[in-house]
């Protein structure tokens, strides 16, 4: 036989619901679980856009006829060998300020294709 205190029942009842109010419904803990992977995917991609990361390299080769550009065209890059330095920047940085681009010395499909067409130009007179 059990003997029980005055008021435990109601405590005891108490409890039970005080933890019953504080639960949260099983779908707000998935949507969370599901929101932190998606929001981190999408954070992800902002960075990698804002870095500038959106297109591949180019290779030794197209290096080399950057430099070999640069050099035909007046703008001397140094030593041609596909290695991008500081001379080389300088070089494209003077291309650049010349052709009236913008001035990012960013080595890319776009200034390679404005050295070609530079060259094309000046080999055409």
């Amino acid at each position: 036989m059990a003997i029980s205190l005055p008021g435990t029942a109601q405590r005891s009842a108490a409890r039970t619901t005080s933890a019953a109010s504080n639960a949260h419904p099983a779908w707000i803990g998935f949507l969370g679980g599901a929101l932190i992977p998606i929001l981190a995917a999408v954070v992800a991609a902002a960075l990698w856009t804002l870095a500038g990361a959106v297109g591949p390299q180019l290779t030794a080769a197209e290096r080399i006829e950057t430099e070999v550009l640069l050099k035909q065209l007046g703008f001397p890059p140094g030593h041609v060998d596909g290695v991008i330095d500081e001379q080389s920047r300088n070089a494209i940085r003077d291309f650049q300020l010349t052709a009236g681009l913008d001035i990012d010395t960013a080595l890319d499909w776009s200034l390679l294709g404005e050295l070609r067409a530079a060259d094309a130009e000046l080999n055409e007179q």
